[in-house]
């Protein structure tokens, strides 16, 4: 470690949110794109790598406990003001972002900020108050009581277990119970009860912390061989509970929080072994600045995004059948005879790059935004 820090932790947020950037950037396909329903693309590690990371930062921030012992009641006056106030904060973040979605008429109260709040609070106050065998304990109670809670529950009109597209328990709860607006017309994939699990995506985040605290001092070979090791047991356990419960994502699944989870370990341990064993620093650059400003970052991607949808006759009062930017864009990449992977490529490209100007601006200030 440098600085008792490890840059790949840096890395890691920064590789994510840039993902996350690609991923939703308009018209992508393929891997790119989010899967339908069951399944898993390149797209789908992107949020639930985002999840735990915000689990390490907690498990980071807060010293392990000693075997038998609990923090004191300062400690603890001192802590949870600062994780309601975070947590507040991103929740607000969360529903600003979604209007620029919608219309205000149109509010939608969960979104992928507002989880991000609800796993973050949990996460903390857990971290607060258990040792880390207890955070196992119920990261895999909270896996595995979702999955029977779904498998032996039936919603009105639907059979116990059942797993369909916008017909099963978790899509059934947020048509009745979740308020506002939903994302997909009657269901969220960011919905009341697949909250849950998302909890314990955070928690193995919190658990990739303790055992990089617990590697302290040691050879970082140790700590790579330990993440690696833990990844390959996580993403086996994933694939074969998904034999019986599917890789879903817009439910967020058992089998898809131990998937995600693994290979966010062995990820974690790739990048450790590549910055902070090897000291290569070659195309890391780009990722750590988007880093440095990850909530900057998301926020102004979702605003550019909307933004070069807008029809141009808005802006300049030519009617409402002007293009867009992208449909400009897309227009002329038809009468070039750009192929549909050359045409989301160079968008993409051009996305990311207007995304990366004002996170590098305030980079060279020196000037980080933090919750």
């Amino acid at each position: 470690m440098q600085n008792n820090r490890l840059i790949a932790l840096d890395l890691f947020r920064g590789l994510t949110i840039l993902m996350m950037i690609m991923v939703n950037s308009p018209n992508t396909y393929g891997t790119f794109s989010h899967a339908y329903w069951d399944g898993v693309t390149f797209a789908d590690f992107v949020y639930p790598f985002f999840l735990v990371i915000v689990g390490v930062a907690i498990g980071l921030g807060f010293a392990p406990l000693p075997a038998g012992q609990q923090r004191s009641g300062a400690q603890i006056r001192q802590l949870l003001p600062k994780i309601l106030r975070r947590t507040v904060l991103l929740f607000a973040l969360g529903l600003f972002v979604n209007l620029l979605y919608l219309k205000f008429s149109d509010v939608r109260v969960l979104g992928v900020l507002q989880r991000i709040a609800i796993v973050y609070c949990v996460c903390a106050v857990l971290t607060l108050y258990c040792q880390w065998r207890s955070l196992l304990a119920i990261a895999l109670s909270i896996l595995l009581g979702y999955w029977l809670l779904i498998l032996w529950l039936p919603a009105p009109g639907l059979v116990a277990g059942q797993l369909e597209r916008g017909a099963n328990l978790v899509n059934w709860v947020d048509s009745a119970y979740l308020p506002g607006m939903l994302w997909r017309g009657s269901w969220d994939p960011e919905g009341l009860l697949s909250t849950l699990p998302a909890i314990s995506s955070g928690l193995a985040g919190v658990l990739l912390a303790r055992i990089i605290q617990a590697s302290k001092g040691l050879d970082l070979h140790v700590l790579v061989s330990r993440l690696f090791v833990v990844g390959v047991l996580c993403c086996f356990a994933g694939w074969l509970w998904s034999l019986q419960f599917p890789l879903i994502k817009q439910i967020w699944s058992s089998s898809f929080v131990l998937l995600t989870s693994g290979m966010a370990s062995i990820v974690l341990a790739t990048l450790i072994w590549y910055c902070d064993c090897a000291g290569y620093r070659a195309l890391t650059q780009v990722p750590m600045i988007f880093g440095s400003n990850a909530i900057v970052a998301y926020v102004l991607h979702v605003a550019l995004e909307k933004l070069l949808e807008v029809p141009l006759g808005t802006f300049v009062g030519s009617g409402e059948g002007s293009l867009s930017v992208l449909g400009h864009y897309q227009a002329w990449a038809q009468a070039t005879g750009l192929n549909q992977f050359c045409t989301v490529g160079l968008w993409m490209v051009v996305f990311v790059g207007l995304c990366f100007l004002p996170v590098y601006a305030l980079y060279r200030a020196k000037i980080f935004v933090r919750i």
